[in-house]
């Protein structure tokens, strides 16, 4: 290879390496570009040390391969240092140390929102690690010195290997502008095979069409689905099962342990985050939270909104203010892995375009037949109040009657057994009129029941609480603070008084059903909600982007004259201690997101626990595929390690074509060197003839390409007639062929030679 050949090669690979790896550097939020710019410079470097070790004359060949081992080597320590990696932990002492810290750090990648902008340094360094070892892996595989018949395919993995390095950083995390990104890599792809090897008239040429396949691609571009993938490999089935996921709602609160694979379910959307509801937890049977009997049954929907256009009185008497038009919102969803009988919405969902769905009075939206799944989209419009804090703690201290459904409990006696049967009790709503009698009966009930800690609990938390709202912020403030996050909870007769005295520790479930019951328990209006945290803003698309990640439960509040308000105890993910191996997510609703401006009580981002996701105790997976645990390597490393793997049987597969040829007598292998030579002189431009004398392409040789290259063919001729004069020619000569091919190509251009060869075939050409 020319030098001017080895310096564009160079220069495409370094493009093409930079490209990649800003891409790849946009996985994380804020990449820094000196760790950028370092881990393209290591590269390029090592690029550079394997090809001039390849084009060295006179350095033996015994130490070629260990001296570019060496090369490859320092270029992925270089990039691993420059990713984040501390030397010492590079050092034969320091693997077990970085064992330890990449093993939780991988398994956490595949719970991160992106970019990630979390605060744990070595999830953030693991994804950056991705850009160093598919560049170095590219750089081998393009610059290692191999023999000519091996440097092609190499090179053709190491084109594999890089687009490889944009396609799973673009597939992780859309850029945006996908006509002109694809516009440059088809650019770098044309590059890549054709600038280094063609002149002129030809590299105009093979602009222009590459310039004419872009222009093509953009109408084609524009009316392929963005959102509906070719092949969507994770809900595939081979029984051609086309459902999604689906999820039972109910609380179980038993120990978690199922499969989350990050599968997004949902693309929402909305002006502002929200939880996304799919249901609402009425009922409390003395052990769960659950959906009652009955509630499927549309009803009013205008009864549990805080306001009605005519002020038309409740029969209790109580007039319900004016509408708030910022808490109305119109938010459109789109199903992607999900498969469910129940419309997920937000707030209180009072209409929906789209689907044949009834809002019900509970919140809870249910579908007339069938279930929504994939490609499905609705529209709803619904209520969600934003109060501040000033709002809620002035809100009117009584309740209409209605509200009275949710201060219901049923709860079983102290002492009894499950089999007994729960008592129901009522309690009368705080601020509002009841007798001494009814106050009287259920407090009895309550501190003779099974749950009387956490009926005096409740008592204690709220007994100087100035308003409802107090009441309810210290509620949530003890519960957040008090108690841990942890998914893997014993099982217990009475979970929620278990959670509370006992085992301290929980996941959303123990959080939402504690607040909820101990808000009823002191007369205020409380239901459980169940569904899916915000998920991800894609800003790209402007979309919420909610995975089976994000399945969440919260308490909704409700208060007079404003409506139903989401409050959440389950503790910050900064704070949560989530079970070995796994990360709370980054990214989840954070502090102030939902309640935007306002003063009030922001919800707590949640642990993202995922409390319904597939897989869980009331959750069924309906994929049709069985899915992986969370255990395993995120997507990136598996291509990336199979990428490896493919790079090494193809060197593997063409050394063994290698060591077959040195295998060869010595009239087959001087015919396959001729071949090799006829191949060589096509590539450059040469118009060879069905049938050649060695003699005559000696003398043209000589002529064009200068003494080097017609000593190759003088050589190569003397043993295809001779084996016992000597040898054929070996790697040194055909390497200085090379150079001389080179140079007389950038010399003259394209070189045309008519070589008149009798019969014979060119692996058999005629004796001189």
């Amino acid at each position: 290879m020319s030098g001017g050949a080895l310096a564009l090669r160079l220069v495409v690979f370094g493009a093409f390496a930079a490209y990649g790896a800003l891409h790849w550097s946009m996985l994380v939020a804020s990449p820094s570009a000196t760790v950028v710019t370092a881990t393209i410079a290591a590269t390029v470097a090592g690029a550079l040390g394997l090809a001039l070790l390849d084009r060295s004359p006179t350095l033996p060949r015994r130490l070629l391969q260990p001296l570019a081992a060496l090369i490859v080597l320092a270029s992925l320590i270089a990039g691993l240092v420059a990713a984040g990696v501390a030397p010492r932990l590079l050092l034969p002492t320091g693997w077990g140390e970085l064992a330890d810290l990449l093993r939780p750090a991988l398994v956490g990648v595949q719970t991160v929102d992106w970019p990630y902008d979390g605060p744990d340094v070595w999830i953030r360094r693991t994804i950056l690690l991705g850009a160093p070892l598919l560049l170095t892996t590219a750089a081998a595989l393009a610059f290692w010195p191999v023999p000519a018949e091996m440097r092609r395919p190499l090179r053709g993995s190491a084109l594999v290997v890089l687009i490889a390095l944009y396609a799973i950083a673009v597939i992780t995390k859309d850029p945006g502008s996908p006509l002109l990104f694809g516009a440059l890599l088809l650019a770098l792809i044309a590059a890549w095979l054709w600038l280094p090897r063609r002149r002129g008239r030809e590299l105009a040429t093979a602009a222009a069409v590459v310039l004419a396949v872009a222009l093509a691609a953009v109408p084609v571009a524009t009316a392929l689905d963005g959102e509906r993938p070719w092949f969507d490999y994770r809900s595939w089935s081979p029984f051609g099962d086309k459902r999604g996921i689906a999820f039972g709602w109910d609380h179980r609160y038993g120990p978690l342990d199922w499969p989350r694979q990050g599968t997004t379910l949902l693309r929402v959307r909305s002006e502002s985050p929200h939880y996304w509801k799919a249901a609402t937890l009425n009922g409390f049977d003395g052990i769960r939270w659950h959906r009652p009997a009955g509630y499927e049954q549309p009803r009013d929907i205008g009864a549990e909104l805080p306001f009605e256009r005519d002020a038309r009185p409740d029969p209790g008497g109580w007039s319900y203010g004016e509408l708030n038009e910022d808490w109305v919102h119109q938010i459109r969803f789109t199903v992607r892995s999900l498969s469910t009988e129940l419309l997920v919405g937000a707030g209180l969902t009072y209409d929906v375009d789209g689907a044949a769905a009834m809002p019900s009075a509970d919140g809870t939206t249910q579908l007339l037949s069938g279930t929504l799944e994939r490609g499905d989209s609705y529209t709803i419009d619904s209520y969600e109040p934003n109060p501040t804090a000033a709002e809620m703690a002035g809100a009117p201290t009584r309740y209409p009657q209605w509200v009275e459904r949710y201060t219901e409990l049923s709860l079983p006696a102290s002492g009894s057994t499950l089999a007994t049967g729960p008592s129901s009790v009522v309690v009368p709503p705080r601020g509002n009129r009841a007798s001494p009698d009814e106050r009287a009966e259920a407090e009895a009930l309550l501190s003779g029941s099974a749950y009387r800690q956490t009926y005096a609990l409740a008592r204690t938390l709220t007994a100087g609480s100035a308003s409802v709202y107090d009441a309810v912020e210290d509620v949530e403030s003890h519960l957040r603070e008090s108690y841990d996050y942890d998914e893997r909870v014993p099982e217990r007769a009475y979970p929620l008084e278990s959670f509370l005295f006992e085992d301290r520790r929980g996941y959303c479930q123990q959080f939402s059903g504690a607040m909820a019951l101990m808000l009823r328990m002191v007369g205020i209006p409380a239901r459980v909600a169940v569904g899916f945290s915000p998920g991800t803003l894609d800003r790209d698309s402007g979309e919420y982007r909610v995975r089976d990640l994000d399945a969440h439960s919260w308490v909704e509040v409700y208060f007079a004259g404003i409506g139903w308000v989401t409050f959440d105890p389950t503790p910050r993910a900064q704070d949560a201690e989530p079970a070995a191996g796994l990360t709370a997510v980054d990214g989840s609703l954070a502090a102030g997101q939902v309640r935007q401006g306002s003063s009030g009580p922001a919800p707590a981002p949640p642990a993202d626990d995922g409390a319904e996701s597939a897989q869980s105790p009331n959750a069924v997976a309906q994929t049709g595929t069985e899915q992986s645990g969370a255990g395993g390597p995120p997507t990136a490393l598996l291509l990336a390690l199979a990428l490896c793997a493919l790079a090494a049987a193809s060197a593997g597969a063409f050394a063994i074509r290698v060591r077959r040829r040195n295998g060869l007598d010595g009239e087959r292998l001087a015919a396959a060197e001729i071949a090799e030579l006829r191949s060589a002189l096509e590539r450059l431009g040469w118009n060879v003839s069905p049938a050649t004398t060695l003699l005559a392409l000696e003398s043209q040789l000589a002529r064009t390409a200068g003494p080097l290259a017609a000593d190759y063919a003088q050589a190569l001729r003397s043993y295809r007639f001779d084996p016992r004069s000597g040898r054929p020619p070996g790697p040194a000569e055909r390497r200085k062929l090379r150079q001389a091919l080179g140079a007389a190509a950038g010399r003259l251009g394209r070189l045309r030679a008519l070589i008149a060869i009798p019969p014979g075939g060119p692996s058999n050409p005629s004796p001189s």
